[in-house]
C-alpha cells in the first residue's frame, strides 16, 4: 500500500473512534404508517455503555425526507421511563426519512442518524 492510502485509513479510524466516544446505544422505533394531519409518535430507547437505560437525557431530533428539499421537521422528546423517550412528528408525506437524533446526557452531546420508511395509513 502506498503512504496516501495508509494515511486515509488512519484518518478514518481516528474519526470512527472519535464519533463513538460515549458508546450510547440508540434504538429508533416508528410506526409503519401514519395518518395525514395527525401527530405520529416517534420513539427512541437509549442505553448507556453498560446496557442500562439512560435516565434524564435531553433528546431532540430533526427529521429530513431523503431526496426532498422542503425542510426538516424538528421535535423534542419526553422521557416515559426505562430509557424510552417519545416525540410526536407532523409528517406530511410518506417516504424515506433520516432522523438526526441529538442527545445531551451527563454533560456530553451525542448525534446519531437513523433511517426509517413510513407510508400513509390506508385504513381510513
Amino acid at each position: 500500500m502506498n503512504k496516501f492510502t495508509i494515511l486515509i485509513i488512519g484518518l478514518v479510524m481516528v474519526l470512527m473512534a472519535g464519533c463513538s466516544s460515549n458508546n450510547i446505544e440508540i434504538k429508533l422505533t416508528t410506526p409503519k404508517s401514519f395518518t395525514p394531519g395527525q401527530l405520529t409518535p416517534i420513539q427512541v430507547k437509549i442505553l448507556d455503555p453498560k446496557g442500562q437505560p439512560v435516565k434524564g437525557a435531553k433528546v431532540s431530533a430533526k427529521l429530513d425526507m431523503q431526496g426532498m428539499s422542503h425542510g426538516d421537521t424538528s421535535l423534542n422528546f419526553q422521557e416515559t421511563g426505562n430509557g424510552v423517550y417519545v416525540g410526536k412528528a407532523n409528517l406530511e408525506m410518506e417516504g424515506d426519512y433520516t432522523a438526526a437524533i441529538q442527545i445531551d446526557y451527563d454533560g456530553e452531546k451525542s448525534l446519531s442518524e437513523k433511517r426509517f420508511s413510513i407510508v400513509y395509513n390506508q385504513a381510513q
